[in-house]
């Protein structure tokens, strides 16, 4: 079923905003070249051999976020001096300012060749090593289980990668070596992202059930087999978070949960929750606290126990603890979400579009802008009499280039939502503009649109496709906090500049 060829990524972007976002498609490039794309949409089955280390934004996978006051590295020279330098210790190993200023020059240079803008430099530090901290602790961990990838898995995973980007294992390490890392290193990388991944599918994905009665819910709250078509409820919650520093003796983390205390004495008392948020250390204090409308299941697991049975402008009776720090929590405010109409699992009758697309993957060899280009050119040609099929065996990177990139019929949901919103824009004969997506930059040619009826079994498909996904994206966050809960962490870097 088409629903069912998931990556991971794509569900982790779609909850990243802003530069954040950005960081993760940099920081995926950042390695080396990504296996072959896959336009299905995200799910729980990893496709790609580099795989994003952090679970929704930093403050969701971490207990703290350094601001780190590093000024823009200038000569080589100056560099060389850095490299003993630790900024953070986790567990047994370290992570120097080198380590962290090369993957941060990376990820600015990906960015700016993009024309992508550029974070604040201390933000995009600090993001950079909290980042490298949750790769640390993940590899740690498949070590640490005994979970071991062999030369010959590491050769094999190497041609494979080879073959998705359309060359040889020989041209993949010319091209590597280019991209200034050692051919050592790479396989190095290589064979920890492989261990994190198996140790996600063992400690994660393997354990994720899905009942019937959750499929009857789901159907239930987004109007499928024809019941009333009343979403899924959404729950607004805002914070007030005393953040606790990593190196906190005892009698700081009691002092700081006496403020915690009062603090929830005075939003008890009536004061203005906004007022006491907007002076708090959460990352949305600007905002009064406010976490915005989420599903009860894009909640933190804490959170969401919390405040299940507040009456609206009910406050938590506890402060509630974490990796973070102290938290005290209101729920603003609750409602039914609107059925997307969209939604195979919710509707008699879909509308399927047949398309094609030819896709250039994107990468440190390849910016987007000179994608960009390059299909313009491609387009002129097709829109001027060119065959579209023929272009896309010619000059796709997808691997349906060899069919003259057909996707066959699609319906709503299984494309990744840039591609789809696009594809949705244009008539049956017309080809888009370039599109960019997670995978790289396309152009979409729309061959036909059809109506068709969703049977009961195919809504129930897609129905347990879409439990699962969320059921897998609350389990894998709730995973990495537990790792990272668990997890010797001391920063060594003034987190105050």
């Amino acid at each position: 079923m088409k629903r069912q060829e998931f990556t991971a990524i794509s569900s982790l972007s779609s909850r990243l905003t802003g530069w954040q976002s950005l960081l993760l498609t940099a920081l995926l490039a950042a390695f080396a070249l990504p296996a072959a794309a896959q336009l299905k949409a995200p799910g729980p089955k990893a496709t790609g051999i580099f795989m994003p280390q952090a679970g929704g934004s930093a403050a969701a996978a971490s207990p703290s976020q350094p601001r780190l006051g590093v000024s823009q590295p200038g000569t080589s020279a100056q560099r060389s001096q850095l490299v003993d330098e630790v900024v953070a210790i986790v567990n047994s190993s370290v992570i120097t300012r080198r380590e962290l200023l090369d993957r941060a020059d990376d990820i600015e240079s990906q960015l700016r060749q993009a024309n992508r803008p550029v974070p604040a430099r201390a933000d995009l530090l600090g993001e950079v090593l909290e980042r490298l901290v949750m790769e640390r602790v993940q590899t740690q961990a498949a070590q640490e289980a005994g979970i071991k990838v062999t030369d010959q898995e590491v050769d094999r995973a190497i041609e494979s990668v080879a073959q998705q980007n359309k060359m040889n294992v020989t041209d993949l390490r010319s091209q590597v070596e280019r991209s200034g890392m050692t051919w050592t290193k790479y396989r190095d990388e290589l064979r920890k992202q492989v261990q994190v991944i198996r140790l996600r599918e063992r400690e994660v994905d393997s354990k994720i059930q899905v009942y019937d009665g959750e499929i009857d819910n789901y159907l239930a709250a987004n109007g499928g087999q024809g019941t009333a078509a009343a979403g899924p409820t959404e729950y607004n919650v805002a914070q007030i978070l005393v953040r606790v520093p990593e190196d906190a003796s005892e009698a700081q983390k009691a002092a700081l949960r006496a403020k915690a205390e009062g603090l929830l004495k005075q939003a008890q008392g009536g004061a203005d929750f906004a007022e006491l948020a907007q002076a708090s250390d959460a990352p949305e204090a600007a905002k009064g606290g406010s976490l915005g409308f989420r599903e009860i299941g894009r909640l933190p697991a804490l959170f969401a126990n919390a405040v299940l049975d507040l009456q609206v402008g009910g406050v938590a009776p506890q402060v509630m603890e974490s990796a973070n720090g102290f938290h005290v929590l209101k729920l603003l405010a609750k409602r039914a979400a609107p059925a997307a109409s969209s939604s195979p699992a919710a509707a008699d009758k879909i509308t399927q579009t047949q398309v094609r697309h030819i896709l250039i993957r994107t990468g440190p060899n390849m910016p987007e802008a000179e994608a960009r280009r390059q299909l313009v050119t491609v387009r002129d040609r097709i829109t001027h009499g060119g065959d579209f099929g023929e272009a896309a065996k010619r000059f796709s990177q997808d691997g349906s280039a060899s069919n003259g990139g057909d996707l066959g019929w699609v319906s709503p949901g299984e494309l990744v939502p840039e591609f789809e919103q696009a594809m949705n824009r244009l008539r049956p004969g017309e080809v888009s503009e370039p599109v960019v997506s997670q995978f790289g930059v396309h152009l979409i040619l729309v061959v036909n649109r059809r109506e068709t009826e969703v049977s009961p079994e195919k809504q129930r498909d897609f129905a347990r496709a879409e439990v699962r996904e969320q059921k897998l994206r609350a389990a894998y966050e709730d995973w990495q906090r537990q790792l990272r809960q668990a997890a010797y962490v001391e920063y060594r870097v003034n987190r105050q500049r």
